[in-house]
């Protein structure tokens, strides 16, 4: 591999493809059989050098340097919440532009979810072609992925109280009972068909918001040596493995049942009222 200066850090230090490499390596993000990985490239200013294809698909090239044997990223859309329909060979994901590089890659699938949709490559295609109709609940690509052994999560740059999707699955999988299941409707094109579909989101009722307990989460499993944290340029990497994470975050449960929200004046009210001041990118 020839070195690349990627990204140049506050400090006049360059992230380089192989640097890169190394931290990666240096948190064992290559020691499993599936990889999960969250996008946000904050590591610096991206070298003005290069095209931004060449920064992101030497990114892929590195990352594909793991020799991880199923990589997946989030290529969400939240289409029929947003009322849209949804097309996996052309939807955009708002998740990261690395993701959506990377969708566009030959040998890459996306799934048909048209709410929270991944994109994959690898050997474990049914992560994402096998999946059902509901997007965080049972036989969804998360679901799946807390049955396979070897599972871990990466965060490429964001921190992990910062968007781990993969907590909302939890809720899902304790009963938390301050979200429900309410279902979307819309049109999936897939290949030039048009079929209506409705898919299943386990959402928070309107009276509960989200807390700012995910980051003591993440700081809990760094100080424990659950999850893994490496600085790269201005940015970080963090790694955390499947099994650990879902054991961490039941304590968090057992500990308080709604230790990651509040309630709009102290109350809790199940008003299942769903109204969008703004496109939904997130639960």
């Amino acid at each position: 591999m020839n070195e690349i200066n990627l990204f140049l850090s506050k400090k006049g230090n360059w992230v380089t493809n192989i640097s890169l490499l190394e931290t990666l390596l240096s948190i064992g993000a290559d020691k499993c059989d599936i990889l999960y990985i969250h996008t946000s490239l904050s590591f610096g200013q991206p070298n003005l050098q290069l095209k931004k294809s060449t920064i992101l698909y030497e990114l892929l090239d590195v990352i594909k340097s793991l020799g991880v044997k199923t990589i997946c990223m989030p290529t969400f859309t939240f289409s029929f919440c947003n009322g849209l329909d949804y097309n996996p060979a052309t939807s955009i994901s708002k998740m990261g532009v690395l993701n959506e590089f990377f969708r566009k890659q030959d040998g890459v699938v996306r799934s048909g979810d048209p709410l929270m949709s991944v994109a994959l490559i690898g050997e474990d295609k049914d992560l994402v072609m096998g999946i059902g109709h509901a997007s965080c609940g049972e036989n969804s690509t998360f679901d799946k992925l807390h049955h396979r052994d070897n599972v871990k999560f990466l965060f490429l740059g964001p921190k992990i109280g910062d968007c781990m999707t993969y907590m909302h699955y939890m809720e899902w999988l304790y009963s938390v009972d301050y979200r429900y299941n309410r279902m979307f409707r819309g049109n999936v094109i897939i290949d030039g068909k048009t079929s209506v579909e409705e898919y299943e989101l386990f959402v928070r009722y309107n009276s509960v918001v989200p807390n700012a307990a995910s980051y003591i989460y993440e700081q809990k499993m760094y100080d424990n040596r659950t999850a893994l944290l490496a600085h790269c340029g201005d940015g970080t990497i963090s790694v955390v493995d499947e099994k650990n994470a879902s054991i961490e975050y039941k304590k968090c449960l057992d500990e308080n049942p709604y230790y990651f929200v509040d309630f709009t004046n102290g109350a809790f009210n199940k008003d299942k009222t769903f109204k969008l001041s703004r496109e939904m990118v997130a639960m």
